[in-house]
């Protein structure tokens, strides 16, 4: 009969207190002298968890849709109180500060890039003609060469030098290539806040959106779009989406009942859609960045704040635990 020592190649340890749970303990077992139980580190499935309140409430917002759970940025937005936003915010893993304000106000951008290098791109302001788009150094937004076809709720993703966006209404698709932007081939459905991932502007991911409640999914090659394997769940208005043309995230939304916010969570693995943990509170028409490992959603909509929410929350997949054996 097999031993712990003879599968582990070591005894099991005697520790008066439990490691953190972490990648590097997952599998082992010690004895807890000062509990006097046997534990175990363990790994589960994806889960979110409630993270530090942003200081402006914000709804139809951007973000660094390449960002990380300690280092993201949201931007732009709206709020009855004040319309539409040129409020910047940066979270750390601890906070969220305030710093310098975008140029234009104005909600539903497309976005993308990191903390230190984002861009906002279209959306509506309240003055026609002014300026679109605006690129962020991570420290001031500064004014950049204006998209071909302005839109609302595009899908946007890549780099600074490397940009991609598409949809908003319609079925445009244009690149960026740091200086300019360049129309590229259609979508093949039209729509608008739709689930958006892609890190550079030759692979990317649209799924879902409206009009209606849509599932169908497609992929950007850097020439053209494809039909791929539909979602499980036909959504619209994603709370967040995030990763890349073959591991992505799409988080929340409302699904095909317009009076239901989802607490829906799918994960792409670049074949498929699978369902993973719910969404802790439903939320709609945030924004998010990260990867299908650690990301964030922020701002939106939700049932305590309808009008613009200041809430975050963070994924982390997988979660690892400490759990206590027993003999049940």
């Amino acid at each position: 009969m097999s031993t712990y020592k003879g599968i582990q190649g070591y005894s099991v340890q005697t520790l008066a207190s439990d490691p953190s749970p972490t990648a590097s303990v997952e599998g082992q077992l010690w004895y807890n002298s000062t509990s006097g139980t046997y534990k175990i580190a363990i790994s589960a499935g994806g889960a979110w968890s409630s993270a530090p309140a942003m200081n402006t409430g914000k709804t139809e917002t951007g973000g660094a849709r390449a960002g990380t759970t300690t280092a993201a940025l949201s931007f732009a937005g709206d709020n009855p109180s004040v319309s539409y936003l040129v409020s910047t915010e940066k979270y750390n893993g601890t906070s969220w500060t305030e710093v310098s304000n975008l140029n234009q106000d104005r909600a539903a951008p497309g976005y993308l890039g990191t903390q230190t290098a984002a861009m906002c791109i279209s959306g509506y302001p309240p003055s026609p003609g002014a300026n679109y788009d605006e690129q962020y150094n991570g420290t001031s937004w500064s004014e950049v060469a204006e998209i071909n076809s302005k839109r609302n709720n595009p899908g946007g993703g890549g780099t600074v030098t490397a940009g991609i966006i598409a949809g908003g209404g319609g079925s445009l698709c244009e690149t960026w290539n740091g200086t300019s932007w360049c129309v590229e081939n259609e979508l093949l459905t039209a729509r608008a806040e739709s689930g958006f991932a892609g890190t550079v502007n030759t692979a990317a991911l649209v799924s879902g959106g409206s009009p209606s409640f849509k599932d169908i999914t497609e992929i950007w090659n850097g020439t053209s779009w494809s039909e791929t394997n539909q979602m499980t769940t036909a959504r619209c208005q994603f709370a967040a989406s995030f990763g890349s043309s073959t591991a992505a995230l799409d988080v929340g939304g409302l699904s095909a009942d317009p009076n239901v916010y989802s607490l829906l969570t799918e994960k792409w693995d670049g074949t498929s859609w699978s369902e993973t943990g719910d969404i802790a509170l439903a939320t709609r028409l945030a924004a998010g960045g990260g990867t299908t490992s650690a990301g964030m959603t922020f701002g939106g909509r939700n049932s305590g704040a309808p009008e613009g929410s200041t809430t975050s929350q963070e994924w982390a997949d997988p979660v690892y635990a400490i759990k206590t054996v027993t003999t049940s």
